[in-house]
C-alpha cells in the first residue's frame, strides 16, 4: 500500500508519516521503483502513533515505548514503559495547569485594576501581582525574560 494510502486510512499527514519513519517509528519496505510500502500493521501502527500525539507524546517520548505497543493493543496496558510515560505526561500537564491557573488569577487582578474596579492604580497592581502569595508560590516562567523587550 503506497504512503497516500495510509494517510487517508489513518487521518496522518503524508508528511507526518515520512517523519515517523525518518525517526524510526515505523519501518516501510521499498518497490523497485523507491515507492515506499505499507502493510496492515503499519497502518495500526501509525494510527497508534497518532494516538500517542494528540495525548501530547512526542516522537522521541514515543520511541522510548514503541515495542509496547507495535503488537498488541492489549499490551499497551500492562506495559510499565507506557505507564511510566503516561505518569510523567499527566505530571507534566499537571504543573501546566498550575501555572495556567496563576496566569490566570494575576491577569484577574490586574484586569480589575485596568477596569476601574480597585482603589489601586495598574502599576501597584502589577507590583501586588507579582509579590502575591500567588506569584511567591509559583515564580515567573524564566523563558519569559526578555519577552516584551524592544529589538533594535
Amino acid at each position: 500500500m503506497k504512503i497516500g494510502d495510509v494517510a487517508k486510512r489513518t487521518g496522518a499527514s503524508v508528511r507526518s508519516i515520512r517523519h515517523y519513519e525518518k525517526v524510526g517509528l515505523i519501518r516501510a519496505t521499498r518497490e523497485e521503483n523507491g515507492y515506499r510500502d505499507f502493510d496492515e500493521a503499519d497502518v495500526l501502527l501509525v494510527r497508534r502513533i497518532g494516538r500517542m500525539i494528540r495525548l501530547g507524546f512526542t516522537t522521541e517520548e514515543i520511541a522510548t515505548f514503541l515495542n509496547c505497543i507495535v503488537d498488541d493493543p492489549a499490551t499497551v496496558t500492562a506495559c510499565p514503559k507506557v505507564a511510566a510515560a503516561h505518569r510523567l505526561k499527566l505530571a507534566a500537564i499537571e504543573r501546566q495547569m498550575t501555572d495556567l491557573e496563576t496566569r490566570r488569577q494575576k491577569l484577574l487582578i490586574t484586569l480589575k485594576a485596568a477596569s476601574g474596579q480597585d482603589d489601586i492604580s495598574v502599576p501597584e497592581t502589577l507590583a501586588y501581582a507579582e509579590t502575591s502569595p500567588i506569584a511567591l508560590a509559583h515564580p515567573r516562567h524564566p523563558g519569559a525574560r526578555g519577552l516584551f523587550r524592544r529589538r533594535g
